[in-house]
């Protein structure tokens, strides 16, 4: 609005002003008039401290882009889903271009109470030495026992630092040590320091730094739940998997007849599925499918499933109920839902003549259509008690024989281009 007297507003009316005495002076020049000399030393001191107001309220703006820039910056870590590595090095690096500083640490309280450096920072961006990064003990303890902030302009020449030999070893001059806390708690320090240069801090800016360590300490606490989060879901995950496995050794133990077939069939799910090109997130799903692909065998009575001769048309329909079985027993299970496709639909044939639904081409989920050429191929390749495996050259025969049948022609295609001998 024309009416808001602010830096910038101020900063145009001194252009203004500035452009008025070029006008003036080059005037009296023109006058020739020897009077008008003192008239333009005058002026001409008049636009020097023009000139200087300008680049001081210059630099002020400037300042205030910078702070603004950096508490900005610290309110979108909060809001992202950064891990604690990369945040702890967003707040070192704002707060060291915010402050003009050589150099950072951040220091964080540890489990067992106590005060552990975890980041040291340059004004290059780079990761410092934390060993070799000299600061004073004494000053960090001091904030972290009173919860107050230090600023001081000249370390040398500070009375309460007089007697601490850090200080006058390691040569420091400006220094800037805050505390970062949620709510009342401390959970760490954040220091920032140059040695070349005194006055590098003012003390009107105490309060501003004040604030981005308490926006910073609000983005580290949550980039440590964030981590807890992942690694509570990684040990979840190593759980699920293996329970996963424990359930298809026990399958495996009960079946003699088609032990280790689990494990083949899900390596080489995995490579075709990778082949046409499933993503990370997918293949994992896949994965999960086809370690579970015969789960619903475990409801299916020993004296069926392990029949040494031909079942009954009775028993072959119980027999064809365990994809059924599996259904039931897996979609409870909410991580496991996405993995159904396969225990549910391995037994779908392309042109509708499988089981349990009778569906047909692309009704058939993509992972089923993938397995099942897969476990077709094992199933006739492999050595049973009751007939030696098929010379791999026939059974890839018939596959091609029961694309279109029995399987999706263009995974087709994609299988019998592989070397599945690997």
């Amino acid at each position: 609005m024309a009416n808001t007297f602010d830096a910038q507003f101020v900063q145009h009316k001194l252009d203004d002003i500035t452009r008025l005495l070029g006008q003036v002076m080059l005037q009296l020049v023109d006058a020739n008039d020897g009077r008008t000399s003192l008239a333009l030393r005058d002026l001409s001191q008049v636009s020097s401290l023009v000139n200087t107001l300008k680049q001081g309220i210059t630099g002020l703006l400037e300042a205030n882009q910078r702070q603004v820039k950096a508490l900005v910056g610290v309110g979108s870590v909060i809001n992202s889903s950064l891990g604690l590595k990369q945040v702890l090095e967003e707040v070192l690096d704002r707060l060291i271009a915010l402050t003009g500083a050589e150099r950072g640490f951040l220091m964080l309280v540890e489990s067992d109470g106590e005060l552990k450096a975890r980041i040291a920072r340059g004004i290059d961006r780079e990761d410092l030495n934390k060993d070799a990064f000299a600061v004073s003990n004494t000053i960090v303890h001091r904030v972290a026992e009173t919860g107050e902030a230090i600023l001081t302009t000249n370390a040398q020449e500070d009375p309460r630092f007089g007697e601490q030999i850090s200080v006058a070893a390691y040569h420091l001059l400006s220094i800037l040590c805050a505390p970062l806390k949620i709510k009342d708690d401390l959970i760490g320090v954040i220091y920032v320091d140059n040695r070349a240069r005194s006055g590098i801090f003012r003390a009107e800016e105490l309060s501003l730094v004040s604030a981005f360590a308490n926006q910073a300490a609000v983005a580290i606490d949550n980039a440590r739940l964030f981590d807890d989060l992942q690694e509570s879901n990684a040990e979840l995950e190593i759980a699920y998997q293996a329970t996963l496995e424990g359930w298809v050794r026990a399958l495996d133990l009960r079946d003699k007849e088609t032990e280790g077939h689990t494990k083949r069939v899900t390596a080489l799910t995995r490579r075709l599925a990778q082949q046409i090109g499933v993503g990370d997130e997918a293949l994992l799903h896949i994965t999960r499918g086809a370690l579970l692909h015969d789960i619903g065998k475990m409801a299916i009575p020993d004296g069926i499933l392990l029949k040494p001769g031909d079942l009954t048309d009775e028993e072959r329909l119980l027999v064809q109920k365990h994809p059924v079985y599996a259904y039931e027993m897996l979609s409870p299970i909410k991580f496991l839902v996405p993995a159904l496709d396969i225990p549910y639909c391995h037994h779908e044939k392309w042109n509708g003549s499988g089981y349990p639904r009778g569906l047909k081409g692309e009704d058939i989920p993509f992972a089923a259509r993938i397995f099942t050429i897969v476990d077709y191929w094992d199933a006739l390749i492999s050595d049973r008690p009751y007939r030696r495996g098929i010379e791999p050259e026939n059974v890839r025969k018939r596959i091609r024989e029961q694309s279109g049948i029995h399987f999706d022609p263009q995974f087709v295609e994609v299988f019998l281009g592989m070397d599945v001998s690997i």
